[in-house]
Parts: C-alpha cells; sequence; structure tokens
C-alpha cells in the first residue's frame, strides 16, 4: 500500500520540465550477449555484457540533430583471441542484419585478448547530418530498439561470436555516507567515505528482466596507512542490521585484495548483472529494490583489520537538477578569438541533504557535446568553478580529465564527454549548496592544451536578481479549491519563486518537512509553511496547523528576496481529493487489496474504499505543523459524511495518513444500489471536496 500510496501523492507534487531550446538527452540501453543468440547459434564458452548510451543533441523542436553513441562491454571470451568487430546491426531476435553503428575496431585494427579472456571495451562514435552514422538509425534506435542488436566477432567466429537485443534501460542514482559507527557492531575506524552508486535495469518487451549494471564510486579518507581492502559490496538489510551480500565488485582476499598505501583515496567499479551469473536472482531482487526502496540495503567497505566491515552506510535516493548550457569561447574571461569551437552541455547534480534542507553531499554528471573543434584536440580539464560570468575562479567540482594520461584525444573535433563525479570534498559541497541558491555564480569550463585556462565555458545559469512574484494560491490536488484548512497541502503559483527546483528526494528518512529548500522559505500569518517541492513556478507546501481563520497573508522569500504578500482564505476545513496522474481516475484504492479503483477495476457494493485527500483541518490528538504523521490514528474532529451515487456511503473511519503530513484518508463503504461511473460527494462539516467519479460494477459483497 504505501508504494502505491506514495506513488500517487508524490506523481500530484512533482512537476515535468518543458523541453528547452538546443538540449542535450542521454540514453542508456543494456544488453546481455551470448552465444546462442546468434544467427546460427555458435557453442562458445563466452558472454559479455553491455551497457550503451546514446547522447542526443535536440534542436528547439525536438529534432535530433547530432551526438555520440558511447559502447562499454565487458567480455569473458574462452582464452587468447582477436576481437575484430564491435557493431550495433539492425535486425530482431532471431534475424541478421546489416551493420548500421560501427565502431573503428575490425581485422586491421583488432582488440587483442590476452590469456585470461577478458576484458572491458570503450568505444565512441560520432553521429551528425553528414557523419557515417545516419540520423535517422538513432532516431529509428531510439524509437524501436527492440529492432537493434550488439554484435562482438572475433577470428574464430567472424560472422558473430554473441550478440544481444537492445533494452532501453531505466537509471537511477544513489549516494551513501560511508561511516565506522553505521557498522553493527560499530568499528573503532576513524575513517568516512561518499558512495555514488549508479543503478541500470532494463527489461523485455513481456516485462521480464533483462540485464541490469551498477556502477559504484567511493571517495574514502581516514584510514592508516597500507590498508588493505579486502571487500566492497551491496547488502541486503536495513540500519542496525547485518545482511547478506548479493551485489559484489569483486574485491576480495589475497591477490583480490585493493591495497591503499596512503589510506585515502577513491574507488571505481562496474558490475554487470546478467542472466548467466550464478547470483543472478539474488542480484535482480536487490537491483530491483534498489530502485523502490533503496534504505533497505547499505554499502560495506571491508579491511583485513576490519573483515566484517570497516565503514558502512545505508543506500539513500538523491534529488536531482539538471542545468542545460551553451560553452562557448566567447564566454572565457578573457575570450578566446579565433575559435569556432562549441559545446553544448547539461550538468546534472544529485545531493543528499541534512533534514533541515542542507547539502550533506553530492553526484554531479557532466554531459558535454562537444564540436567543431580541431581534429586531434587535446582535452585537458573539464570542471565547475566558482565564479560569476565576469570573474575567473577556483576549480571545485573536477572530473578528473587532465594532462598526460588523464586526457581525452578527439579524432574527429566532434563527439562527447560523459563524466560522474562523487563530489565529497568541503569546496565541493559547498559549491553544490551555493548552486541551489545562485546557479549563475558556477561556470562550467573545458579546456584543452591549445587553451588550457579554458577554451569553451558557460554560466549554469543567466544572472536573475527578479524578486518572487505569486499569483494565485490553491489546494494541491484541485486548483478550484483556493480556501484552504489549516495543515492543508498548497500549491503557490507564480514567477521566480525559486532558482532552481528540488524535492525532499534527497532528504533520508524524513520525520518533518523542512523549513527551507533552495533558500525558499513560505509564511502563512506569519507563520512558517513547511516545504514539499520549490520551482520556478510553483511551490508545494503545507499550511501552518495553528493558523488563524480568516484572510491571512502568504509570503514567498527566495534567494532574490520577499514577494509581495498574497491573501489567502483560511477555513476550518476545505477538503480536496488526490487524483492519480496515469488513469485520471481519483485517488480511491480498494481497501482488501490496495489497488486504484479504475474503470478496469471497479468497486462494487460493500467494497471498503480509503478516500485520499487534503485539507480536513486538525485532529484529535492534534496535528504538528510539518510532522509526518507516526503512531497511532489522528481521528478528525469534524465530522464526515458522503454519498455515493446519491447515496448515503457509511464512514469507517477519516483519519490523517500515516507517513505523511497534511495528507488525510477516509474510509467509507460503498452503498447498494448503484452502478456506473457515478460521482463521490464528500464533506467536512459545511465543507465539500471536489467531486469525482467512482467507477463501480454490479454485484454484493454480502452473502
Amino acid at each position: 500500500m504505501k508504494k502505491t500510496l506514495v506513488l500517487l501523492f508524490a506523481s500530484a507534487l512533482t512537476l515535468i520540465p518543458a523541453l528547452q531550446a538546443d538540449s542535450v538527452q542521454s540514453v542508456p540501453f543494456l544488453g546481455t550477449m551470448t552465444p546462442d543468440q546468434e544467427v546460427p547459434a555458435q557453442t562458445a564458452v563466452a558472454g559479455a555484457n553491455a551497457l550503451i548510451f546514446v547522447h542526443a543533441v535536440r534542436d528547439d523542436k525536438g529534432v535530433i540533430t547530432s551526438g555520440s553513441v558511447d559502447f562499454t562491454i565487458r567480455y569473458r571470451l574462452p582464452g587468447p583471441t582477436s576481437i575484430t568487430g564491435l557493431h550495433i546491426h539492425t535486425g530482431a531476435a532471431g534475424t541478421n542484419g546489416a551493420v548500421l553503428i560501427p565502431t573503428d575496431i575490425s581485422g586491421a585494427n583488432p582488440v587483442i585478448v590476452d590469456q585470461t579472456g577478458r576484458g572491458v571495451i570503450f568505444k565512441q562514435v560520432q553521429f551528425s547530418s553528414t557523419g557515417s552514422v545516419a540520423l535517422s538509425t538513432i532516431n529509428d534506435l531510439l524509437a524501436n530498439p527492440q529492432n537493434f542488436y550488439v554484435n562482438i566477432h572475433t577470428t574464430e567466429a567472424p560472422g558473430g561470436i554473441m550478440r544481444s537485443q537492445l533494452f532501453p534501460a531505466q537509471q537511477k542514482i544513489l549516494m551513501g555516507l560511508m561511516s565506522p559507527d553505521n557498522e553493527v557492531p560499530p568499528t573503532d575506524v576513524k575513517a568516512s567515505g561518499v558512495a555514488t552508486v549508479t543503478v541500470f535495469r532494463a527489461f523485455d518487451s513481456m516485462g521480464t528482466f533483462a540485464s541490469g549494471w551498477a556502477t559504484y564510486s567511493l571517495n574514502y579518507t581516514g584510514f592508516p596507512t597500507d590498508t588493505s581492502f579486502t571487500g566492497f559490496h551491496i547488502h541486503d538489510g536495513g540500519a542496525g542490521m547485518n545482511g547478506p551480500v548479493t551485489i559484489n565488485s569483486g574485491i576480495g582476499g589475497g591477490a583480490n585484495a585493493v591495497p591503499s598505501p596512503t589510506g585515502s583515496g577513491s574507488l571505481l567499479y562496474d558490475i554487470p548483472i546478467a542472466r548467466t551469473d550464478a547470483t543472478f536472482g539474488a542480484e535482480t531482487a536487490t537491483l530491483n529494490d534498489l530502485f523502490d526502496n533503496p534504505a533497505a540495503h547499505y554499502i560495506n567497505l571491508h579491511t583485513t583489520v576490519n573483515p566484517g566491515g570497516a565503514i558502512r552506510a545505508q543506500m539513500r535516493a538523491t534529488d536531482q537538477m539538471d542545468f542545460q548550457v551553451m560553452m562557448s569561447p566567447a564566454n572565457q574571461v578573457p575570450a578566446v578569438t579565433g575559435l569556432v569551437a562549441s559545446a553544448l552541455a547539461k550538468l546534472s547534480l544529485y545531493t543528499v541533504r541534512g533534514l533541515d534542507g542542507t547539502v550533506l553531499a553530492g553526484t554531479t554528471i557532466f554531459d558535454v557535446n562537444y564540436r567543431s573543434f580541431a581534429a586531434g584536440t587535446t582535452f585537458t580539464g573539464l570542471h565547475i568553478h566558482d565564479g560569476t560570468a565576469a570573474v575567473n575562479g577556483s576549480v571545485t567540482i573536477n572530473t578528473g580529465l587532465g594532462a598526460g594520461d588523464a586526457s581525452v584525444v578527439t579524432p574527429t573535433g566532434l563527439g562527447n564527454l560523459y563524466k560522474t563525479v562523487t563530489v565529497s570534498t568541503a569546496a565541493g559541497i559547498a559549491t553544490m549548496s551555493a548552486i541551489t541558491l545562485n546557479p549563475e555564480n558556477a561556470y562550467v569550463n573545458l579546456h584543452t592544451t591549445v587553451n588550457p585556462g579554458g577554451a569553451v565555458r558557460s554560466q549554469l545559469a543567466a544572472a536573475n536578481a527578479t524578486l518572487p512574484t505569486v499569483n494565485a494560491i490553491t489546494s494541491n490536488p484541485d486548483t478550484k479549491t483556493t480556501t484552504l484548512a489549516p495543515a492543508e497541502i498548497l500549491s503557490i503559483y507564480g514567477q521566480n519563486l525559486a532558482k532552481y527546483t528540488s524535492d525532499l528526494s534527497g532528504l533520508g528518512a524524513l520525520t518533518a518537512l523542512p523549513a527551507s529548500l533552495n533558500g525558499v522559505k513560505v509564511t502563512i500569518g506569519g507563520k512558517a509553511a513547511p516545504l514539499y517541492y520549490v520551482g520556478g513556478s510553483q511551490i508545494n507546501a503545507q499550511v501552518p496547523v495553528d493558523v488563524a481563520t480568516g484572510p491571512q497573508p502568504a509570503i514567498v522569500t527566495s534567494p532574490n528576496g520577499v514577494s509581495a504578500p498574497f491573501t489567502v482564505m483560511v477555513a476550518m476545513a476545505a477538503p480536496a481529493i488526490y487524483f492519480d496522474p496515469v488513469s485520471g481516475t481519483a485517488a480511491i484504492l480498494k481497501n482488501s487489496n490496495y489497488s486504484l479503483v479504475t474503470t478496469d477495476n471497479p468497486a462494487k457494493a460493500g467494497d471498503v474504499l480509503l478516500v485520499y485527500l487534503t485539507g480536513l483541518g486538525q485532529t484529535t490528538p492534534p496535528l504538528q505543523t510539518g510532522n509526518l504523521q507516526s503512531g497511532g490514528p489522528l481521528n478528525m474532529t469534524g465530522p464526515i459524511t458522503a454519498t455515493i451515487g446519491g447515496q448515503n456511503a457509511l464512514i469507517v473511519y477519516s483519519i490523517a495518513s500515516p507517513g505523511f503530513a497534511g495528507l488525510y484518508q477516509v474510509a467509507l463503504t460503498v452503498p447498494t444500489g448503484v452502478t456506473g461511473s457515478v460521482p463521490l460527494i464528500l464533506k467536512a462539516g459545511p465543507a465539500q471536496a471536489n467531486t469525482v467519479n467512482v467507477p463501480l460494477t454490479g454485484g454484493l459483497t454480502y452473502p
């Protein structure tokens, strides 16, 4: 029930940003490559996992104009050989098709496989209106991935030794703040770490799990010198519990241990999850649960001194802020002349926060599509700097791109740089915190050997000092409900309400809503209104429980200053029922199995239904502003009545909904004698909720 309710409730609170002009999109695909998928089937003992990214640049109409395809392939072959081809072909499962996206691997340019038969291939292929990879191919791949497969060829199997259809993948960024205090029992290690776990999963057309992938990135510090790491895993288990290892990085004892001479550093591991793995069932269960319930799993780092675990953290979801920018040499200080290059970039900032909304750590994804550089250009830096448009500032978030072996050479001058960075330094965290308030005070910079101070750059946002303006305030689920009740979830509409968006995703195990997000605060009647979501044109918050009834001033404070007061009417009750954004039906669940009532799943006479709404006002015992309801039920102080299809519906109970602030649930019984899609009229005293229809079918549940 909790998952269903969270999806319904969160969807009502979430905005989808509009498509921006000249935007960047990166789409991941997964594949589990096996010999038996070849046509005809091969018998070699081999396998590979593929993570393929399509990095697309779209114009203001959403049309793809250029981009890149990244191949990351982890292969297992019987022994030494030469890989003579790695391509994406057109063709459904069971058929052979032409090569449409080739890499530069060939018989003349093979990948030499050593005695172990194992290795990793990373290749990037560019596409443009004039490139060898047609834009029509990329559009078709994005629209119909089931008609494409990735194939590896060897000298022994020139037609293909193993292949897989491509499956579009879901991606999620999780983090963990690792500490010895989280171990069970706690250890006396003085170390700590910040981990980023990126998880991918893909399903086939039948909804069956097809493939998965996890990437572990850890910045650690404070271990004794010459520490040896003997394990780096995700375990099943909540806080205070020890559980089994389910997704293993491969670090182990003996020859598989990883030394840390200084006790500080970083670790990075890719862990493909495939049907061919012996532990596939446990890996898949954990991977799926990391998408839906990350706190039920923890990441653990083991050492020879602490084999049971030295530091660990429960996995945490993150919030996300995206910045689409155009990087130009004209933006450098001073401007770079004579360079026609540019880069369209998407900077995605993911944060985990304290319960008060402050940034504790973060992850940044740099998705930089560069173009018109000279062939053979060497990139020596990609960073976020502190600094306004008129100044040069210090590097605070560093991708690790640098001189020598850390550089990247572009053979064509067109391509993509896709870097994921765990932000754990004080300077980096301070920058991420500052970006949530004033993103115009930070810039992204791409450096080359020819332009070591920076070739192309852009501020993360344009300067904006405009005060917030409030145009309307309504109940969150119903914009026609402009009278609000104490504890009601409201929506504020206007302009410049926040510099950038944020919700509660990164705040972890909440017990109360924060009073500030991204420097935004709201007061109603002079009292702080706890926040669910802040964005430039909408804020979702809770009416303070102790605000007086009658007309009250609502004021928004942003990093730019204070809005003019907006008068809102407060009453004892102002009910408003939520809707499911997918089906468009009211947020009404069957009490028997917590399924959503829809035309395909109608209720019937005698069913007990749970109606989710806001605006029922104070309870007994009383609610506290911003507190997520826990413990025993808080019953409504006023009378709740309802009719369905004009017939009285028995109220079973009406309470503040557990786990939320400002959400209520009313349980009622469907009366006899009504069928079809009929109106539900629910009242709290004289105040009536928005009318919604309930799909009903004939028949009784009574014997």
